[in-house]
């Protein structure tokens, strides 16, 4: 049964904890993807970054370890539970690796909550326009404490 709360945490789940969680499936990237197909987070996303998602899933070392169908159900299941948008604006925060700039653009176009990365880039950064950078552990910590805050 969902838990009645005021409301959802907005997120954005960068590609690499996307990629993570069928990766390790007791881990915490793993514990956030259950949270979005149990639709008890909102995470926002872009076309960009679905195409990256499905890039690095593509990419020899990563289905080396997993089934194709465990792939496809990862995929299909991200876009199914995400809310696209197409961001208006382009960034130039991140320097050292400029794709990490398109988490920033969708996160500031859906004026989300929270960016949940294990990337350096995006880490280094901790916080950008009021959104906070998290690891999937971090997140998992705020989410916890904000269902005890807001159950009824």
């Amino acid at each position: 049964m969902k838990s009645e709360r005021i409301g959802k945490l907005k997120v954005v789940i960068d590609t690499n904890t996307v990629i993570s969680a069928p990766l390790s499936e007791e881990g915490n990237p793993a514990k956030i993807f259950e949270l979005l197909l149990l639709e008890e987070i909102t995470n926002f996303t872009s076309y960009d970054i679905v195409e990256e998602v499905t890039e690095v899933f593509n990419r020899d070392k990563i289905k080396s370890k997993l089934l194709q169908n465990k792939i496809e159900f990862i995929i299909n299941n991200f876009k199914k539970f995400s809310k696209f948008v197409k961001p208006v604006i382009k960034l130039i925060v991140i320097k050292d690796d400029p794709e990490d700039n398109r988490i920033l653009e969708c996160a500031e176009t859906a004026n989300v909550d929270y960016i949940v990365s294990g990337d350096e880039h995006l880490k280094k950064l901790k916080i950008y326009k009021n959104i906070k950078i998290v690891s999937p552990k971090e997140f998992l910590d705020i989410y916890l404490k904000y269902v005890k805050n807001t159950t009824h």
